[in-house]
């Protein structure tokens, strides 16, 4: 059977990276076709483009992990099956079961490895893409900095200005602080604020501070208006996306906006989508062993078709699910988890019912 295992898992592994590279390859493609016109207006040289693409390839290679794994087992027991492999295994005395439970093992092993990668690389190269792409391609200066768990960035008026967090859905920042300093570079000024929320052409600070240090006077006001700061465009574009964060920096992010009083749902299924994706590659080769198990499936075309159809199945059910939690129909840390766990309890009973 050790014989057997270690022939199995070599023709899932040589399928596996077939699949894999060529997803990849294609999500690259599309990803230099998507950009093709910042490239040709602004004429990078080859080598930037490169980069940039090497950078992305940890995303696509992440998301394109499942898929490779449901379609390398589809595939490889499909042509055991095709060549009568498993019923000489089964006329040997061979549990077919016992044969490719070790495949769930690898499963595991696949799904903690794409939760590192997510974890610790995805992220990384995706800031890492972003910045060729708006620094040394586009040669646009990064307008904010991250410092001390706040975004500094100048503002309109040449003042510093320090907002603690920004909530998308709602346009409004947290905490701001505007600095505003004379020729010499000497503070004038500091306006301190609860939070901020764009009414279209400026910033309403509410339950505002100001301190003024030229003649020495502090004010309190319930609204002030400013101009000082940029629309809320400035922070969706420079700000960082739940992609480029980790499970750690989106878990703060969130705690930070729910402690304030504020409920982001795209937040919270991010945050739970990052737990729930990685188990997919586990679920899809559980739910690729049942189905080729128990059917007649060939290695070749009917077991790709088989593989796009279940894919496009479980994004069908992921999606609807996605939609629901949007809209508050279900629990929004409920919704990243639904299609998991019904093809998991799927691949779970059909596994049960191979016949041995």
């Amino acid at each position: 059977m050790k014989i057997l295992t270690r022939y199995f898992l070599k023709e899932f592994f040589k399928f596996f990276f077939i699949v894999l590279l060529g997803l990849t390859a294609i999500s690259l493609v599309s990803e230099f076709f998507d950009k093709v016109d910042e490239f040709y207006s602004k004429e990078p040289p080859v080598y930037l483009i490169l980069e940039y693409l090497l950078f992305q390839s940890p995303k696509f290679i992440l998301y394109a992990s499942p898929m490779a794994s449901l379609l390398a087992i589809l595939i490889t027991i499909g042509r055991a099956s095709k060549w009568k492999e498993t019923i000489a295994v089964r006329a040997s005395g061979g549990s077919i079961k016992k044969l490719f439970s070790s495949f769930l093992l690898l499963g595991i092993f696949i799904s903690l490895s794409a939760l590192f990668a997510g974890e610790v690389i995805a992220p990384a190269s995706v800031r890492k893409a972003a910045w060729v792409r708006n620094v040394k391609i586009l040669k646009q200066q990064p307008k904010i900095m991250y410092r001390e768990k706040a975004i500094w960035l100048k503002g309109l008026d040449g003042s510093l200005i320090r907002v603690r967090d920004f909530i998308d859905d709602q346009n409004k920042i947290l905490d701001p602080g505007i600095y505003i300093f004379n020729n010499s570079f000497g503070l004038e000024k500091r306006i301190e604020a609860k939070e901020g929320e764009w009414r279209g052409s400026a910033w309403e600070l509410k339950k505002v501070t100001i301190i003024d240090f030229k003649e020495n006077t502090t004010s309190r006001l319930e609204s002030f208006t400013t101009t000082a700061l940029e629309e809320p465009k400035i922070f969706r574009e420079e700000m960082k996306q739940p992609e480029e964060m980790s499970f750690a920096e989106l878990y703060s992010y969130h705690n930070r906006l729910e402690n304030a009083g504020f409920k982001n749902l795209k937040y919270t299924m991010r945050l739970y989508e990052k737990l729930a994706y990685p188990t997919v590659n586990f679920i899809m080769i559980l739910f690729g062993i049942a189905i080729s198990l128990n059917t007649r499936l060939g290695g070749g075309i009917k077991a790709a078709s088989l593989g796009i159809g279940i894919s496009v199945l479980y994004w069908l059910v992921y999606s609807i699910s996605i939609s629901l939690g949007n809209t508050s129909a279900i629990p929004p840390w409920f919704a990243p988890l639904i299609a998991p766990l019904l093809f998991c309890i799927a691949g779970s009973v059909m596994f049960l019912k191979v016949k041995e």
